[in-house]
Formats: C-alpha cells, structure tokens, sequence
C-alpha cells in the first residue's frame, strides 16, 4: 500500500500527450514521481497488454511501482504492483481485491469511499477537484469534496484533477495522501521540473 507519505502518482493519457509518448514515459520514470498507473482506455485488451509490458520494463529500471488499468488478467500476467479499476467494475467484480497485489478504486463520492473499502480497495483516488483540461466544461468537485472523503474512510485517499503547485499544499491540509497528475505530467516538456516544483510546494 502507497501509504508512507504525501505520494505523487502520474497517470497516463497517450491521447493528451503531445510528443512521442514513450519518451515522455520515459522522463516521467525518472523523474521522482512513486508511481505509475497505465491508463489507456482507448487500447484493446491484446493491445494494452503489449504496451502494459513495455512499461513494465521501464518501470522496472528506475524501480517504480506499476499500477495498470480495468484488465485484472494482464495485471495477473504481468505480476505488476497494483490495479486501478472504476467504482463500477468494483461492483461488479467484488473478487478483484483477491486477485491483486494492491488495488485502487476511482471514486467520485464520499458514500462510494465507503463502499469501496468495504469490498477491499487498499486505496481511493478522488476526483476530479479542480477544473482540468481531461473535464473540460466540468466544474471541479472542490476541496470540501475531498476532505469528506478523507474523513469517510481510513484509507489513503489520492486526489486528481487540476492540481498544480499552486494549489496541491490545500490538497495536502485535508488529510489526503497524495495526489494524481495526468494531463500536466502528459503535456508537460520536463517533467521531472513540474514534480520537483510539487514537491517543493509542499514543504
């Protein structure tokens, strides 16, 4: 479980990225992120597990945990760190937190935190807060959102959406443990410099 300190996970988003996307995997891996979920909704299963093994490998050589997306069977053959799936496939495949090393579920509500812990998430990413680019026309659900999802559950809660330097110390006052970044990490041309101005944010 992400639990020792305030954590920054990157979140892929192949379509959001404008340059070679494994090269910026690649500077994202070395940067000083503690983990990384493949997210790549719009691959096919057969797909997504060719790809999901060619970050594995990257992952790998800068010894940084890999959490894939929706396909147990792949995080299973693939003998990767985690899962995140949505509330609703929690619901419907309860058996997933057997079938997993560690799993994260993405939930949007508080009463959703609670349920998730019930059927065995080890930890919650809540959003979105803020307005992002990846929900445009969206308001963001806000920080008292969020803080009532911390006090919901004992679980390590992560927060995503529109988080910046400027902003993610609030994130850190309501009790989360970290926080998600997708489309800055994605777009950004050194990314590497975006999470060390994170980190120095929060000091």
């Amino acid at each position: 479980m992400i639990i020792s300190m305030f954590k920054l996970i990157a979140v892929t988003d192949q379509a959001s990225c404008p340059e070679n996307f494994w090269t910026q995997l690649q500077l994202l891996a070395a940067s000083e992120i503690d983990a990384l979920i493949f997210r790549a909704k719009e691959l096919p299963p057969q797909e997504y597990y060719r790809q999901a093994s060619q970050v594995q490998k990257i992952c790998r050589t800068h010894q940084l945990p890999l959490i894939l997306h929706t396909y147990q069977d792949i995080c299973r053959r693939l003998d990767t760190y985690g899962l995140q799936v949505s509330y609703q496939q929690l619901l419907f495949q309860p058996q997933l937190r057997a079938q997993v090393q560690c799993l994260g579920v993405s939930i949007h509500h508080a009463d959703e935190a609670v349920r998730a812990a019930d059927l065995g998430a080890d930890y919650l990413l809540a959003g979105h807060i803020f307005a992002t680019n990846c929900k445009q026309g969206l308001p963001g659900r806000g920080l008292d959102f969020l803080s009532a999802v911390c006090a919901a559950t004992a679980l390590p809660v992560y927060a995503i959406g529109g988080i910046t330097p400027a902003n993610i110390g609030q994130i850190k006052k309501t009790g989360a443990a970290g926080a998600g970044l997708m489309s800055s990490l994605m777009t950004c041309p050194k990314p590497a410099v975006l999470v060390q101005k994170l980190r120095q944010a929060l000091i």
